[in-house]
């Protein structure tokens, strides 16, 4: 017999005599014949057992290690693959979860 390569979202300690591999955890991810699994970098999510990170969409953000990108807060937005939320400028918002801020309509203001 032989010894099998662990799959992409999986690992093995690098101790000898190891029967399995273990998933890699939410917010982590490895490639095959991994011997760990790495953080997903910030502005990127993973579920468990992932072969990669997918980036946040717009509106979204995470600051890494993340199984979720959380939304961000009224007022603010962010592009996809964010790691963090800007604020809108005066005379723009935004609902939560928003890639981008409106412009007020005429007779409405906002100071961002």
């Amino acid at each position: 017999a032989s010894c099998s390569e662990c799959a992409s979202g999986k690992f093995s300690l690098s101790l000898t005599g190891q029967d399995s591999c273990d998933v890699c955890v939410a917010g982590r991810f490895s490639g095959s014949r991994a011997s760990e699994c790495d953080d997903c970098e910030a502005g990127k999510r993973s579920g468990s057992g992932a072969a990669g990170c997918e980036s946040c969409a717009g509106g979204r953000y995470s600051l890494g290690g993340t199984e979720n990108c959380t939304a961000c807060e009224s007022g603010s937005f962010s592009s996809s693959r964010a790691s963090t939320c800007d604020d809108c400028e005066a005379g723009k918002y935004s609902g939560s979860g928003a890639a981008v801020c409106e412009s007020c309509e005429g007779g409405q203001y906002s100071l961002g």
